[in-house]
């Protein structure tokens, strides 16, 4: 057992919070102070047409073109739908059939923007494409992604960010927005977003998949199947819809694509925790930074002085109920804390999740906005998937 007086004190960038809890575990009290900040959350929308631009290429010119360099369009169109611009099935009693063969899986590296900030490969990969496919990729972008509309709509986004109040902006620190915050939202820095939010995990890097990425997302959607290129193929009544990523929490699924969803992973807030005999434990929110071996993802630990790095720190898992618990005491276990003391930790760190979420969502209520509504729902998936 933790010894009678153990104390731990949970830091977040300096400023204390008004939060105190007790655990389970007798003599053990979680004294939890800094700051936080409320996401902004807008609903994010990957374009929205414009009438006089949009007559210029049609989505089914747009397929045609595709079909022609290889790619496999069956059974779909594209209209709006209450997840915004999306494809739909055309019969629903046949599969849709979608494959963006690897040669149009495009490295985000190789574009860049023209002198009216319109994407273009740039011309030192342009040898890396037929000309055909340069086509096809520009006028894609043009007339269905950043040239009609993604550019604004990102740039809005981060614009709303950064007018928050200073009181939303402190959870935005710790719950993993905290670049979005300090970044000027220039249309250079807007294509990073744009493209993060469409692109996928392919051989050793991240490529753009065209008219793959029009697919919203939904946890029980269609599998990406990475396969001589990018593929998703099934059964759909009305939207297709595919999952993501597996591993992000509702917070990250906001941040990279700037849309409101439940998740069945969760991770804490970013949060440093004095340990008796062991130090300062430091959590992050950087699960890229990981171990996987299966379905398990076990965060990276470093050393710095007396503490204790650890990249992340999963506290929920809907799939997997017992695995982040077991994963975490393992994994502190090797620094010499008794297993005792590592479940009273986990507790501790989950009991302050839900304190900080809990404050954000009473933080939204203060301060009204179409973002601060966003925000707060997050915050409330956030809390239902760790329970």
């Amino acid at each position: 057992m933790p010894p009678e007086n153990f104390q731990v004190n949970f830091e977040f960038n300096g400023a204390p919070l008004t939060m105190e809890s007790e655990c389970d575990v007798p003599g053990i009290l979680f004294s939890c102070v800094g700051r936080t900040s409320v996401l902004n959350c807008a609903a994010f929308t990957f374009w929205s047409l414009n009438a006089e631009q949009s007559t210029k290429v049609e989505f089914h010119e747009i397929l045609s073109q595709f079909r022609t360099l290889g790619g496999v369009a069956e059974n779909f169109t594209m209209r709006h739908g209450t997840h915004g611009k999306g494809l739909f099935s055309v019969n629903p009693r046949l599969p849709i059939q979608l494959h963006v063969p690897t040669p149009l899986l495009i490295d985000p590296h190789w574009i860049e923007l023209d002198r009216t900030d319109n994407i273009r490969i740039a011309p030192k990969y342009q040898s890396l494409l037929s000309a055909k496919a340069i086509v096809f990729f520009e006028e894609y972008h043009a007339f269905f992604g950043w040239g009609n509309g993604g550019f604004d709509s990102v740039k809005q986004h981060q614009q709303d960010w950064q007018a928050l109040p200073p009181k939303l902006k402190n959870f935005l620190h710790i719950l993993g927005a905290a670049d979005e915050l300090s970044q000027v939202p220039t249309a250079k820095y807007c294509l990073q977003k744009y493209c993060i939010a469409r692109q996928i995990g392919f051989k050793s890097g991240s490529r753009l998949m065209p008219v793959a990425e029009l697919i919203n997302h939904a946890p029980d959607g269609l599998p990406f199947v990475l396969a001589d290129g990018v593929k998703v193929t099934g059964m759909a009544k009305d939207e297709v819809l595919t999952r993501y990523h597996s591993h992000l929490d509702a917070f990250h699924f906001f941040v990279n694509y700037h849309f409101v969803t439940p998740a069945n992973s969760a991770l804490s807030c970013e949060v440093t925790v004095e340990v008796p005999s062991m130090g300062s434990l430091k959590i992050a929110r950087m699960d890229h930074l990981a171990d996987v071996h299966g379905s398990v993802r076990t965060p990276k630990i470093s050393k710095t002085g007396t503490h204790t790095n650890l990249s992340f720190v999963e506290i929920a898992n809907l799939k997997d109920p017992s695995q982040p618990r077991a994963t975490f005491a393992n994994l502190i276990k090797t620094q010499d804390v008794p297993l005792s003391m590592a479940h009273a930790l986990f507790d501790g760190i989950i009991e302050h999740n839900q304190q900080v979420l809990n404050e954000l969502i009473q933080v939204c209520h203060r301060h009204p906005s179409a973002m601060a509504s966003k925000l707060e729902k997050v915050a409330s998936f956030q809390l239902a998937t760790i329970g």
